[in-house]
């Protein structure tokens, strides 16, 4: 037995559904499974001299409009300087707006425009390609069941990382 495991209980104690190495076969699927989501984005995005955190501000923008930078932040994980870089070259490339709040100033809430709204729909798409296949071949108990896995996992858009 490896340092790693011997504080983890045996398999006599544990769920079956809980031991180590079924943890380990559910999280290499899940990032497999990311890698296979995300692997036609790629090459349109690689082709609009985009990456993954532009796909991820924008398809957090079409999904909460108006969204600000601030909650944007804390639901990438990713640094100011980061966030900063992408918005700007979303703004560049006219993908995007930031607004100015009517009763906040402080706030500057971000919207896509009509371009930015075709990319992200067309990125959309590429997705719900592979996940419409995914989850007709699984059914829809897997699919009600993968949901109620995914849940607790997400954190809220908006909030902070632990």
């Amino acid at each position: 037995m490896t340092a790693r495991t011997m504080d983890i209980p045996s398999s006599a104690t544990a769920h079956l559904y809980l031991r180590e190495d079924r943890i380990r076969q559910s999280y290499e699927a899940m990032m497999l499974a990311w890698r296979t989501l995300n692997a036609d984005c790629e090459s349109l995005l690689r082709e609009k001299e985009l990456g993954p955190a532009h796909h991820r501000i924008l398809f957090l923008t079409a999904a909460h409009p108006g969204i600000t930078p601030t909650a944007l932040l804390n639901s990438l994980g990713i640094t100011k300087q980061s966030l900063g870089r992408a918005l700007g070259d979303l703004r560049d490339r006219k993908l995007l707006v930031q607004e100015e709040d009517r009763h906040d100033r402080r706030k500057r809430p971000l919207c896509l425009t009509e371009a930015g709204e075709a990319l992200e729909r067309e990125l959309f798409l590429m997705i719900r390609e592979v996940m419409t296949r995914a989850y007709r071949e699984a059914g829809m108990t897997a699919v009600e069941g993968f949901r109620r896995v995914l849940t607790p996992l997400q954190m809220p858009v908006g909030s902070s990382v632990p």
